[in-house]
C-alpha cells in the first residue's frame, strides 16, 4: 500500500506497520506536524494499534493484525481507506504549522574539561574561545527530533553553525552516560555506557533513561530543550542526590 496525500507520502511497513512520510530532512515545522499526528491518533485510541514511533519526518503506526484488520476484507483496500480517512481528519481538524506550546526543559551540564573531552579541540578548530563554545550551546533552545540509536538518546536541533562539528572518524570505544555531545548540526545526551563517535562537550547529572521507571526516558520527540551550565562541584552535588 502506498498512496499520497497533499504533502504526505503514506506506505506499508511489512504486514504490521503503516508510515505516515513528509519531506526527508531536518526542520522545525516537519517535526511538529509529525508530533501533531502522533499526538491525534493517540487521542483516538483506535482498536488493534499497539505503538506510535515519531522521528525527523516519519510517524510509524504499528499494529496488531489480527486486532486492526478484518480478514474478510482486501488488506490494502482496509489500509488504503484507514489511512486516507485519518490523514484528512487530522489535516482538516488541525494547522500543522501552527507552533505548539511545550514548556522548555531545562537540562544542567558541566562543560569542564575533566567532562568536556572534545570542547577544547572544537574551540580550536573554529577559532573560539570554550566560554563561547558554551554560551552558544547553552543559548539555542533545541527540539527534540527523534530517539534512536539507544534507549533514550536524544537527537535534538539545530546547533549554532558557529560550533557545529562532524563525528570523529574513529568512535570512542566508551562514552559515558550523560555525555553531551554534538554530531553537525545536531546534540543529544547520551543516556548509557556506550561507544560513540560525537564531540563530547559536557555531561549532565541527570538520569537519562532509567529502565525501572514506568517513563523510561526524560524526553520525547518534540519536547524542547534548553541546556546551561553549571561547575563541577554543582555537578557532584546533583550526581549524589540523584
Amino acid at each position: 500500500m502506498k498512496i499520497k496525500i497533499q504533502e504526505w507520502d503514506v506506505y506499508s511497513l511489512g504486514d504490521h506497520a503503516i508510515v505516515f512520510s513528509l519531506e526527508a530532512k531536518v526542520d522545525t515545522n516537519i517535526v511538529q506536524c509529525i508530533t501533531a499526528l502522533a499526538t491525534f491518533i493517540k487521542d483516538k485510541n483506535i482498536n488493534g494499534i499497539i505503538d506510535i514511533i515519531p522521528s525527523y519526518h516519519t510517524l510509524t503506526v504499528v499494529y496488531n493484525i489480527v486486532q486492526f484488520l478484518n480478514p474478510n476484507t482486501n488488506a490494502r483496500e482496509q489500509l488504503t481507506l484507514f489511512s486516507n480517512n485519518l490523514l484528512i481528519d487530522f489535516l482538516n481538524q488541525h494547522k500543522t504549522k501552527t507552533k505548539h506550546q511545550n514548556s522548555i526543559i531545562k537540562v544542567p551540564v558541566c562543560y569542564d574539561i575533566y567532562f568536556g573531552l572534545d570542547i577544547e579541540n572544537l574551540s580550536v578548530a573554529k577559532n573560539i574561545s570554550v566560554e563561547e563554545v558554551i554560551k552558544i550551546h547553552t543559548s539555542t533552545i533545541y527540539e527534540v527530533y527523534s530517539i534512536g540509536f539507544l534507549p533514550g538518546f536524544t537527537y535534538m536541533g539545530i546547533v549554532d553553525e558557529k560550533i557545529q562539528m562532524a563525528r570523529h572518524e574513529k568512535p570512542r570505544m566508551n562514552v559515558l552516560a550523560g555525555s553531551v555531545g554534538i554530531a553537525g548540526l545536531q546534540t543529544g545526551i547520551y543516556p548509557t555506557n556506550s561507544p560513540g563517535g560525537w564531540q563530547i562537550i559536557g555531561r549532565t547529572p541527570w538520569n537519562i533513561f532509567n529502565r525501572e521507571e514506568t517513563i523510561l526516558t526524560k524526553f520525547k520527540v518534540g519536547d524542547l530543550v534548553q541546556f546551561y551550565s553549571i561547575d563541577k562541584n554543582e555537578f557532584d552535588k546533583m550526581n549524589e542526590h540523584k
